[in-house]
């Protein structure tokens, strides 16, 4: 009997201990996507990121803000913005995100187009 309750103290327990670490890891990563799109605000170089419920992700490399946003046929469209609400000037169509990121880091070290 006294080893039933102690089992049954260390589960809860352990389920308590768990519930705070998930919490925890949660916060903290809500913590970092709002440092992050603040960062990219800013104008300071980052990785891609989502800013608040778009479906595009955003990314800004030497200075230059750039979009993918996935297509109606399941391509990335990577796109040179100027501001968030700017369409962008398409740069090239990818068939997975990593493709468009490999090109974005040649891309966004090459001179600027004249466009």
């Amino acid at each position: 009997m006294a080893r039933e309750l102690l089992q049954r103290h260390i589960e809860l327990e352990e389920e308590g201990l768990r519930r705070e670490r998930e919490e925890t890891y949660r916060r903290h990563q809500e913590e970092e996507r709002i440092r992050l799109q603040q960062r990219f605000l800013a104008g300071a170089d980052c990785g891609w990121i989502q800013i608040e419920k778009s479906e595009a992700f955003y990314c800004r490399r030497n200075g230059r803000a750039f979009r993918t946003a996935r297509s109606k046929d399941k391509r990335w469209n990577l796109y040179r913005i100027a501001t968030l609400q700017d369409a962008g000037a398409l740069l090239g169509t990818y068939q997975a995100r990593r493709e468009a990121s490999k090109a974005l880091e040649k891309i966004a070290y090459e001179p600027e187009p004249q466009w």
